[in-house]
């Protein structure tokens, strides 16, 4: 039989399997020029008050702060800034607020721009609004406003994503319980227990001593389990005639007849449990 000629395309054709090519529609939103200079504003608020604060200082004392460093020697100079620079990297309130809020600016940034690529949008093309970003002992929380047409249910299974954008070990989405539009995103960056060695006040007294000398410490030997006695014993009760009568008195009174030839076993508390055994 002669070969095929059909070629590649043509087998692939036949079975029906054909490129096509997706599009995607992003609406942006139609805001006034006001509003947008307002939002950049507000997003970039910390860098342009960084930026306007080193232009006070360079245009109102630039002058005095040279002829201050020119008046003086150079190892004078040299020590200054070396003492600057320990302080700046030694541990302090300043040091803690700085890096703080260097922190805070970027994981409003980095969450922003997951939220962008994930297409976190409403259908007017609005992103949820970022109101706050505040530094904690793990690392730092942001606060969401989610605009109409967004919820809780945009971000679910979305928190290895926003952890990885921002860097961080893990993130923990949660909705305000108040507030269904108010979402807050806690952002783990390290774990306070991972210390190796954790000191305890309550070790001082038994730190030093070997384990031997714990082991025998009186307060050891007392907290030990005593063995526990078995509850139920054995025992025949009196023979006072044909038949015995025992009553017990209780919320609930009750008779009840045992026979002469029959073994009754007590319980600890005197409680008849033949019956049971």
């Amino acid at each position: 039989m002669p070969k095929s000629t059909r070629t590649r395309s043509t087998r692939r054709g036949s079975r029906g399997s054909t490129a096509t090519g997706t599009i995607e529609t992003i609406t942006r939103p139609n805001q006034s020029a006001p509003v947008k200079f307002l939002l950049a504003v507000w997003r970039w608020r910390w860098e342009l008050f960084v930026l306007a604060t080193a232009a006070y200082i360079t245009l109102a004392h630039g002058g005095e702060i040279v002829a201050y460093f020119e008046a003086n020697e150079p190892w004078f100079n040299l020590v200054l800034i070396i003492l600057v620079l320990g302080w700046i990297v030694t541990d302090n309130p300043a040091r803690r607020f700085v890096v703080n809020r260097v922190w805070c600016v970027v994981t409003r940034h980095r969450v922003r721009a997951c939220l962008v690529e994930m297409r976190t949008l409403n259908y007017s093309g609005n992103l949820p609004f970022i109101f706050a970003c505040l530094s904690t002992k793990t690392g730092q929380v942001v606060w969401l406003w989610m605009r109409p047409g967004l919820s809780m249910e945009d971000l679910d299974n979305k928190a290895e994503t926003i952890a990885s954008a921002c860097w961080a070990r893990k993130a923990v989405i949660e909705r305000s319980k108040r507030n269904a539009a108010v979402v807050r995103i806690e952002i783990n960056r390290r774990d306070p227990l991972s210390k190796t060695h954790i000191v305890s006040p309550l070790l001082n007294d038994t730190s030093d001593m070997p384990e031997q000398a714990v082991a025998d410490d009186a307060v050891m030997a007392f907290l030990t389990p005593d063995t526990v006695p078995d509850e139920s014993t054995t025992q025949r009760p009196a023979k006072t005639g044909t038949g015995e009568t025992r009553t017990k008195t209780s919320k609930t009174k009750y008779t009840a007849t045992v026979d002469d030839q029959q073994t009754v076993i007590l319980g600890a508390n005197g409680e008849d449990v033949s019956d049971y055994v």
